[in-house]
């Protein structure tokens, strides 16, 4: 130790050792780094290239930390280097740098950093004495065999345990550890070497003298070597942080993928799979040793069809998909599995060259959407066609028999005593009693169509054979079939049925004409003799006259100030109110007040709607906007409104007029706005809604297109319509069709509002199922907004009253 500490004091110039100390603490930084990147990158090509340039940065750092310590050695005498023996000991330390560095990276965890290692120490020692041999100086060097034995150790030695601690971990603090240790050693087997040469001085021999002086040269190499190594570190760093940004960005990647609802599966250029999520792996139930990158289409298939989840075409879902790689198309398509599933896959072609498939299980959504169109198109009770399936039906059999020109008839028909069954046998009987009758028209009408419009209220729409003859045969057989006895829960029970019949083309040449007649000749059967059937005659237009007198009061109702409007609350569970509906009224000179049943249908049968409308659109705006709460007031445009292009001008001109906030407004619209012109209605709805007006959906549920209606138009809100809520402890469907809406309205971010709650039970029903809004005469009915003067804010009539009187 002695003789070590004497010869780093008495023969090195100390700034050249701190120099060279400062170059190998650099170099082992470096290789250190570098071989982490190695040992911690997936590719093959890419650890080799780290391995490589570990080998390189360590061998030239070796290199240059020893010739730099032999330009701080000064024995006394003048000293010079041979070239080729310099440049080969540059080279073997490279070399061996490279081989130690690759035997660490590939091998076994546990010894192939302890051989590489070793290999290192090799490498460092082989050098150091290379160089020693290289040195050209006027005497002779006598070795001291011990010290030069651990000179050997220390290389050898700490090199093993450097690398055998840096591939530990891939840690920082792994890292510093093996980089000191190979900065040890490389000094170590160095200056113990020098220690444990001893020089005899020679007389007769000579040495050439080197142009430079040693600092500079020592500062030259130096510099020159700091430039490269560091230039490589920051490399090897930059490429680290990428490294573990894309790592990252993986992981985040990945973690999307695996969490997405649907399966994916990705193909390169090559038609090959890259990539898939464990949803698909799931979906079509393939064994994780079935699947595999590198995989072809058909090698895809086969998985499947071995899990028993292959399509069914399996033939034209093929020709489907490479048309649609082929052409780079955006595709979707509805797959049936042979497990019985339904699939939604979807295919997208990528910059690359690639694409991109996505499939979905849609079975449980499209059972639900079928049940859900189910019950919006049937009656809940008797699983006959309610009025929205009819009103679709009539309207394509008029088209029908227009084009062919050939005849139809409707039939209206009522059960007789059905008010009296229920009254007697209670409603559980009676609704029993309409089960069974439908089951006895559907017998007797054949293929007719039968609807239940409510209550006991029945359509069939005849549209075969010769008529009227295949119509009267019908009622014929219904008459028949109401005579006999009905046993309903242990009671024998004697109905009947009556029946009005209108014909087309003679009893009307539009729809509408042919209902209003088949229930002019119901009500006439009904008048003159229950049990009977009517068809419709010309002398029946008695109502039609008091029809037109009723129109041509309309027609100056709103001149003379006879419409008024009525609010009903629109609330909490709670029965805190947050709003109003507005409803019109007729206060006619003659008879009273009129409901809007029996007036809106004939004012949009004259046009006379669109008048009331922007009427009822300024007058509630106005009186909404005069109050000091601030609450919401619904309003419900006629369909006939929206073939009007300055609709939404009208409403923006209101409000600018009236001041209301475009916020407390909302349009209340029908199916039947959307169904004459879908796109100028969206368009126009688009306008509205722009204003910052929120657009609902009245009667949700009953129309035939209402689903497809809430996928093209975002609507703030979808009202369940009054009939499901009076079903609601009746019948099941009901309940199930309530749920299914409510569940809707949540999964679109819609607000959902119940109508017609009139009862605490069903309240409590609603607000169990996830309702938050309602409107009933639990609530409220509506009147005048005077009786709610304390909700708006204003004094009670009362209050006023008393304030008078004081």
């Amino acid at each position: 130790m002695l003789r070590i500490i004497t010869c780093l004091q008495t023969q090195h110039d100390w700034r050249l050792v701190l120099l060279a100390a400062g170059v190998c603490l650099l170099t082992s930084i470096s290789a250190i780094n570098m071989y982490q990147r190695a040992t911690a990158d997936d590719k093959a090509t890419s650890r080799l290239f780290w391995a490589l340039t570990a080998g390189l940065v360590g061998g030239c750092g070796v290199w240059a930390t020893h010739f730099i310590g032999m330009l701080a050695y000064t024995p006394g005498v003048s000293i010079s280097f041979d070239f080729l023996m310099t440049v080969a000991s540059l080279g073997v330390a490279i070399v061996m740098m490279v081989v130690g560095f690759i035997t660490a990276t590939y091998g076994d965890r546990t010894w192939a950093p302890l051989i590489g290692g070793g290999i290192l120490g090799a490498a460092i020692s082989l050098m150091h004495y290379l160089g020693i041999a290289s040195l050209r100086m006027p005497a002779d060097i006598v070795w001291m065999p011990d010290l030069l034995a651990v000179s050997i150790a220390c290389g050898v030695g700490f090199g093993a345990l450097s690398l055998s601690v840096v591939r530990r971990g891939e840690t920082v603090w792994f890292g510093a550890i093996g980089a000191g240790l190979l900065m040890v050693a490389i000094l170590t087997d160095h200056f113990i070497a020098m220690s444990a040469m001893g020089l005899i001085s020679d007389v007769t021999a000579t040495s050439e003298n080197v142009g430079l002086s040693p600092i500079a040269l020592s500062v030259g190499v130096a510099s020159v070597m700091a430039a490269f190594v560091v230039a490589c570190l920051i490399s090897a760093i930059s490429d680290r942080r990428s490294r573990r940004d894309i790592n990252e960005r993986n992981i985040q990647l990945n973690a999307a993928i695996d969490n997405m609802r649907q399966g994916l599966c990705m193909f390169g250029p090559d038609n090959c799979l890259q990539l898939w999520n464990e949803k698909y792996v799931g979906m079509y139930k393939i064994a994780p040793e079935d699947i595999r990158v590198g995989m072809t289409v058909d090698d895809m298939f086969a998985a499947r069809k071995k899990a028993g989840t292959i399509v069914k075409d399996l033939d034209s879902y093929s020709s489907h998909l490479w048309n649609s790689v082929e052409n780079r198309e955006f595709t979707r398509w509805i797959l049936e599995l042979v497990d019985g599933r339904t699939i939604s896959v979807s295919y997208q072609s990528m910059e690359n060259g690639g694409w991109v498939g996505t499939h979905e299980d849609i079975t449980e959504q499209r059972k639900s959407e079928a049940q859900i169109q189910y019950l919006a198109q049937h009656d809940s009770l008797t699983g006959l066609f309610n009025r929205a399936a009819f009103n679709e039906h009539v309207h394509k059999v008029w088209e029908e028999a227009m084009r062919e020109q050939r005849s139809f008839t409707i039939l209206s028909l009522d059960i007789d005593r059905f008010s009296e069954i229920n009254d007697t046998y209670g409603h559980s009987a009676g609704d029993t009693f309409l089960d069974e009758a439908a089951r006895r028209l559907q017998a007797a009408c054949g293929s007719a169509f039968i609807a239940r419009l409510g209550g006991d209220e029945f359509m069939i729409v005849s549209s075969e054979g010769e008529q009227p003859a295949r119509a009267g045969d019908i009622c014929t057989r219904v008459l028949t079939a109401f005579e006999m006895t009905f046993h309903i829960e242990g009671h024998p029970i004697h109905s009947g049925c009556t029946v009005g019949v209108s014909i087309f083309p003679q009893d009307g040449a539009d729809v509408e004409t042919l209902i209003t007649n088949a229930d002019v000749a119901l009500y006439r059967a009904k008048k003159e003799e229950r049990g009977s059937v009517r068809f419709f005659e010309p002398a029946m237009d008695k109502q039609l006259r008091e029809k037109r007198a009723l129109l041509h009061d309309l027609g100056v109702a709103i001149g003379n100030g006879q419409l008024e409007l009525h609010y009903q609350p629109q609330g909490g569970p709670d029965g805190n109110p947050f709003g109003f509906e507005t409803l019109v009224r007729w206060r006619h000179p003659a008879k009273g007040l009129i409901a809007p049943g029996a007036f809106i249908p004939l004012a949009e049968e004259t046009g006379s709607i669109v008048a009331i409308d922007a009427w009822i659109l300024r007058e509630a705006c106005r009186e909404a906007a005069s109050w000091p709460n601030p609450l919401q007031i619904a309003i419900n445009v006629s369909p006939m409104s929206f073939q009007q292009n300055d609709l939404p001008g009208l409403i923006h001109s209101i409000l600018l007029e009236t001041g209301l906030n475009p916020k407390r407004l909302e349009i209340e619209i029908t199916e039947g706005v959307l169904m004459q012109d879908f796109s100028r209605a969206c368009s126009i709805l688009r306008r509205i809604k722009n204003l910052g007006v929120r657009i609902a959906m009245d009667d949700f549920g009953t129309g035939y297109s209402s689903l497809s209606y809430l996928q093209s138009f975002p609507f703030d809100k979808i009202k369940i319509d009054q009939t499901f809520v009076a079903q609601i402890h009746k019948n099941v469907q009901s309940s199930a069709i309530i749920r299914a809406i409510i569940s809707l309205g949540e999964a679109l971010n819609l607000g959902v509002i119940a109508e017609g709650v009139e009862t605490e039970a069903q309240r409590d029903f609603l607000a169990d199922a996830g309702c938050t809004e309602m409107q009933g005469y639990l609530l409220g009915r509506p009147q005048p907004i005077s009786a709610y003067n304390p909700i708006i804010g204003r004094p009670s009539v009362a209050s006023n009253k008393k304030a008078f009187a004081s």
